[in-house]
């Protein structure tokens, strides 16, 4: 991602939505409005030893983390360029004696992150992770047993040399997960693999028709010379005529499913009732 993919963007206050994105410039289908790595991304629990955890392509054969025996990649490169993230997951894993599953490995990438970076703005970034919605305040009775459990064992994982976090901040990282997370699929597109928290993406706001879409990029490590290795990203592309000062938006949910269905996931996972124009006017029903 670069400085400049950003300046095509603005971050503006969506009437009744709150924070959103809006276009600094005019785009056409299929142009790239912003590609975003992600801040942190793990592979799904059931597909550890299946897929790479550095580019989320689904392989064969995979090279296991010498250290802590968990980790897998493809090849040297994607293992070196792991390590910033892994170091610290490798030691706590070896420490506990096995992986916690994907959302304690998410929170605790995060985390380590934050450490390292500090909580505040990345570069990149139009928010940082300590500014994301994470709507705990709306979790129901079963949603706060499970995040009182993801909690606990976070703490359990958690090295003690490690910067240590309040609990309300832990408890924002678990929302900001549960209502932010970003599903990551194999480069055929065809299964999903993983779960990431992309802060630029998490300001594009849900229509039930949008004018974008998000599309994920593996990248390319198999290149000859590493000075053609693209990083695993997002993409934010445009499926139509975007004009400058339009609000960019995406569906979160699928829009191929009626209206009521899509308005139930919505206030589900994302805690809002959808007031886009197509359920104020009853339309797009099947």
């Amino acid at each position: 991602m670069t400085p400049g993919e950003m300046e095509m963007v603005e971050v503006f206050t969506s009437e009744g939505k709150g924070r959103g994105l809006k276009a600094a410039k005019e785009f056409w289908a299929g142009d790239v409005i912003f590609a975003e790595p992600a801040y942190a991304a793990v592979v799904f629990d059931s597909l550890t030893h299946l897929v790479c955890h550095t580019c989320f392509k689904r392989q064969e054969k995979l090279h296991r983390c010498g250290q802590c025996k968990f980790a897998h990649y493809c090849d040297r490169t994607c293992q070196k360029d792991a390590w910033l993230n892994h170091k610290h997951e490798c030691s706590a894993v070896k420490a506990h004696g096995k992986a916690p599953n994907e959302n304690i490995r998410l929170a605790a990438r995060i985390m380590w992150r934050t450490e390292r970076e500090g909580g505040g703005l990345t570069e990149g970034c139009l928010v940082s992770i300590d500014d994301l919605q994470n709507h705990v305040e709306n979790f129901g009775e079963e949603e706060k047993k499970e995040l009182r459990a993801d909690v606990e064992s976070f703490l359990n994982f958690w090295p003690a040399q490690s910067q240590q976090f309040g609990m309300q901040y832990i408890s924002h990282i678990f929302g900001v997960i549960n209502c932010n997370g970003f599903t990551l699929s194999d480069q055929r597109g065809l299964q999903a693999v993983g779960v990431g928290i992309f802060p630029n993406l998490c300001l594009v706001n849900h229509d039930c028709w949008p004018n974008c879409t998000v599309i994920f990029n593996n990248g390319n490590h198999e290149a000859v010379r590493s000075m053609f290795h693209t990083q695993m990203r997002i993409e934010l592309r445009a499926l139509g005529k975007i004009s400058p000062g339009e609000e960019l938006t995406v569906s979160y949910v699928d829009f191929l499913n009626v209206s009521e269905e899509r308005r139930e996931q919505l206030q589900k996972q994302y805690y809002f009732d959808c007031t886009c124009e197509h359920c104020q006017k009853g339309s797009k029903m099947i």
